[in-house]
């Protein structure tokens, strides 16, 4: 599957990184447990439309999107939780919500919380939701090249609490 690519890609790259099989998990948080990281080592993706082009959001898995402000991190007027039904095209050989962070790779750009780029090394889910890829951080972002964002995320269970949790804007 998708694994396999990724794997050549790094091993293209000449980059050291490490893979895991673990049982399945459908979040973030519970991935990042069943592969024994700590939750702000990994790479949580969600793949969201600003304005009208889909973006790719990486941040730790306890963290979740504040979009009005990641509407002002990104310099979009308005910003959507995307639909699977709007991106699972460009990731064929994914599991939808097991995307790895190469926005870079579907042709997408990535923005990267400035949380995530202080660890020294993150973990995401390399296609689907049993395998995983561990990796220097700097390597990712070597890689990637996202454009890192410090403001747009909370951490959950901090009592933040926004009426339109899905969509924001920018304000002027």
């Amino acid at each position: 599957m998708l694994m396999r690519k990724i794997t050549h890609y790094l091993d293209q790259a000449y980059i050291n990184y490490q893979s895991d099989h673990h049982p399945p998990g459908y979040t973030a948080q519970h991935v990042a447990e069943f592969s024994k990281t700590n939750g702000m080592s990994f790479a949580k993706t969600v793949i969201i439309t600003a304005d009208t082009k889909l973006v790719m959001i990486v941040m730790p898995a306890p963290y979740l999107i504040d979009f009005d402000n990641i509407a002002f991190s990104i310099g979009a007027r308005y910003v959507n939780l995307a639909y699977e039904h709007q991106f699972s095209s460009m990731f064929p050989d994914c599991e939808t919500g097991a995307m790895p962070p190469f926005g870079h790779l579907f042709n997408m750009p990535v923005y990267m919380s400035e949380e995530l780029v202080k660890q020294e090394e993150v973990s995401f889910n390399a296609g689907d939701h049993a395998e995983t890829i561990k990796m220097k951080t700097s390597d990712l972002i070597g890689l990637v090249q996202p454009t890192i964002i410090s403001c747009g995320f909370h951490k959950s269970g901090s009592g933040y609490h926004h009426e339109h949790a899905r969509q924001g804007k920018l304000r002027h």
